[in-house]
């Protein structure tokens, strides 16, 4: 029973001066440290306003019209073909309608490859526009990172509260909108 007091006692002082030691730490003033400046981008919000990403906006939606035009004629086509070959069947023979059957089907598998190619190059072409947009984005942030000394920029839609002094949106947009007011679209394929 007495070795069972005795370390009590111990871990009973034990505890006694660290949290003593805790509260000396906590009471004591502390030097300043560099301050971390900080600012958030809405980046949501430049992709939506910059005019540079309005004209990305603005021509792959007239490509994509120009794509679906052309797409609307193809699948008429396709259609009229399809009417044709119907109407043929009772006239052919069996293996020369198998062998018309088979082609409108290759034709048919030709343009569904034919439009899923012009989907991904049309994806293509509006990546690597605002890949463009994005490189020249990326140094104006560095630029006002550097300006205002900031060391961490944080995007806002990772962020939950943020004051308005630390938003720098806006002026990252009128400044992508001197240094690009617009940017061209490669032609799809190319």
């Amino acid at each position: 029973m007495l070795k069972f007091l005795m370390r009590f006692a111990v871990l009973i002082s034990i505890l006694a001066i660290s949290s003593s030691l805790v509260l000396a730490q906590e009471t004591t003033p502390t030097q300043p440290a560099n301050s971390l400046r900080i600012a958030v981008i809405d980046m949501k919000v430049v992709r939506q306003q910059s005019s540079a990403m309005q004209a990305i906006r603005e021509q792959i939606s007239a490509l994509r019209s120009s794509f679906q035009t052309e797409v609307q004629a193809e699948e008429e086509s396709l259609r009229t073909a399809n009417q044709e070959l119907a109407r043929q069947r009772s006239i052919l023979g069996a293996e020369a309608f198998a062998e018309e059957r088979r082609k409108f089907e290759s034709r048919l598998a030709d343009v569904q490859r034919n439009v899923q190619k012009r989907r991904q190059d049309l994806e293509q072409a509006r990546d690597a526009a605002a890949s463009e947009v994005q490189g020249v984005l990326n140094q104006i942030i560095a630029e006002i990172a550097t300006e205002r000394s900031i060391g961490l920029i944080l995007p806002r839609e990772q962020t939950i509260y943020v004051i308005k002094n630390l938003e720098i949106t806006s002026e990252i947009i009128n400044r992508l909108n001197t240094a690009m007011p617009s940017v061209t679209v490669p032609q799809p394929g190319q």
